[in-house]
């Protein structure tokens, strides 16, 4: 068995796409899935499979949960090593933040055909992304005005690219 980890885009947020645990996790167990479990209210779902494949258990989740809430949504899947990789990465521990700031890990589909001369930071210097390595970009996110920035909406905009961000601190629970 196989342990993923599946980071659905645009799942329960800004009153889009409201699905309840519970139903999220009876979609992906009746896909066959085992030790199916979620985490938090933002479409993050571990659970085990035999099947290798990511892109066939890609389609077939996106399809089944196209069925359920009539929309389209994006899932980007990692295998327990690579978050286990990702924590261990932790390219924040190698820099000083503001107390408030914010860190983000944004999936993408695919590797960057190009990469920029990091840091990059955005137009309103709200976000900035200080690493990107295989299909993840790391963003820290400051106030500005009273509203933080949003690295999903830079790291897609940006590199045109689908993308879905999480908090530092999910990323890291979401692995115990």
């Amino acid at each position: 068995m196989i342990k993923y980890f599946a980071f659905l885009r645009a799942i329960n947020v800004g009153g889009k796409n409201l699905i309840k645990m519970k139903d999220l996790k009876k979609i992906f167990e009746s896909l066959g899935f085992q030790n199916v479990k979620t985490h938090i209210q933002s479409g993050n779902v571990i659970f085990e499979t035999t099947e290798k494949s990511k892109e066939k258990i890609i389609k077939r989740t996106e399809k089944e949960l196209h069925k359920y809430l009539s929309e389209d949504v994006l899932v980007f899947l990692r295998t327990f090593t690579e978050v286990k990789a990702i924590v261990k990465y932790n390219p924040f521990s190698k820099i000083k933040t503001a107390p408030s700031a914010k860190l983000y890990v944004s999936f993408i589909q695919e590797e960057l055909k190009k990469k920029p001369k990091l840091p990059l930071v955005s137009a309103k210097k709200d976000v900035e992304v200080i690493a990107i390595k295989s299909c993840e970009v790391y963003c820290i996110t400051v106030e500005i005005n009273g509203r933080f920035g949003f690295p999903n909406n830079f790291v897609e905009d940006y590199f045109e690219v689908a993308a879905t961000s999480r908090n530092w601190n999910t990323i890291n629970k979401i692995i115990t």
